[in-house]
């Protein structure tokens, strides 16, 4: 931020300079083109408040003010929503995997891991049918609490989990039951069909 500040008084303070000797200004009063001291002043100034208003900590600042005007959730409030929803809907790496839901480095045949059914999202944040998919996750997560378990699986950092069940196509969901083999389902299921295979 300091950097960029400083960054934009120099080159203000050039462009000013710069303007200041080759303008025109008949009256001398002009506060750019008056003479190339002054021209440097003023352009230094806007410099800094350019670069100020434009650094991306007050972007992100104002981006986060507008999120907060229109969804009427404080900043506080979304950081704890934020934990809550991360809590209920659990995003798995390799070793979690492992114990869990499946270890298939120590066994050929399916043997779940877990206390309770599960669900297991294969998804990837550039994924568009994905983003859509994670709010019905979190309220399945939410009505199922206790009885059920919704993971999440990052095909983009968790390739070889991706690669040990096959995903080509994203979202694809692992339905895996308490006593039976998990069945796969691909793509983007309304929350309908996701409560029917729950039952």
């Amino acid at each position: 931020m300091i950097a960029r500040i400083f960054l934009g008084v120099v080159i203000g303070g050039v462009i000013g300079a710069v303007l200041g000797y080759f303008g025109k200004c008949a009256s001398g009063v002009c506060p750019l083109t008056a003479n190339p001291y002054r021209g440097a002043i003023y352009g230094a100034v806007m410099g800094a408040l350019l670069a100020s208003a434009f650094s991306p900590r007050a972007k992100g600042k104002a981006e986060s003010s507008n999120i907060t005007h229109i969804t009427g959730v404080s900043d506080s409030n979304a950081r704890v929503l934020k934990e809550n929803r991360s809590g209920l809907v659990e995003s798995l790496t390799k070793d979690s995997f492992l114990q869990k839901v499946f270890n298939y480095e120590q066994n050929k045949e399916w043997k779940f891991e877990g206390k309770l059914p599960c669900i297991i999202d294969f998804y990837a944040d550039r994924c568009g049918p994905c983003k859509m998919v994670e709010p019905v996750l979190q309220e399945l997560a939410q009505e199922y609490q206790g009885k059920l378990n919704i993971y999440r699986v990052d095909t983009q950092a968790q390739q070889e989990l991706a690669a040990a069940f096959g995903i080509q196509s994203i979202p694809s969901m692992l339905f895996v039951p308490l006593n039976d083999k998990p069945q796969m389902a691909v793509g983007a299921l309304p929350k309908n069909s996701l409560k029917k295979a729950i039952k």
